[in-house]
């Protein structure tokens, strides 16, 4: 995803930094969520820490960002405030 917004801002210079830290916020942003929301399955007594445990493995977190729609668009507005609106394709 990273690529494909810096490919966007080509015409931006210096646009990669811009690009990799809004990317990197959102990805993370839904990554901090998923585990805030296993620890209140937790705390609420619905789940013990073994099962907590396959909740924050790899392969969970990986599914966790795979629905992309939300987080793209995310990123396409925060660059649009910071770097100004891509340019459509001729």
């Amino acid at each position: 995803m990273t690529d494909r917004w810096v490919d966007r801002y080509s015409n931006v210079p210096g646009c990669k930094a811009a690009v990799t830290d809004v990317t990197r916020e959102w990805f993370e942003q839904q990554l901090i969520e998923t585990v805030m929301s296993a620890l209140a399955l937790k705390n609420g007594g619905k789940w013990s820490m073994s099962e907590l445990g396959d909740l924050w493995n790899d392969t969970s977190l990986t599914a966790a960002v795979l629905p992309r729609y939300h987080i793209d668009m995310n990123i396409k507005r925060v660059l649009g405030q910071r770097l100004g609106k891509v340019a459509l394709a001729a």
